[in-house]
């Protein structure tokens, strides 16, 4: 994948990342939602992060090598 995808790929995580952070304050500023479904959004959060780092580095790399 070249740098502009990558970039244009984790734009798109960090903006899921950001709603999921958004959501999660929600369901539990209100009290409305189980700990099962607030614990099931910040493992997915968890896992958005990993990608993010991830693709940090695939892109740091590739800069480097240019």
């Amino acid at each position: 994948m070249n740098i502009e995808k990558l970039k244009h790929h984790l734009t798109h995580l960090e903006d899921k990342h950001w709603k999921l952070n958004k959501d999660i304050d929600l369901m539990e500023r209100t009290g409305k939602y189980g700990d099962t479904d607030i614990n099931h959004l910040k493992k997915e959060r968890l896992h958005l992060k990993d990608e993010i780092v991830k693709i940090k580095e695939q892109i740091t790399l590739l800069e480097k090598s240019v």
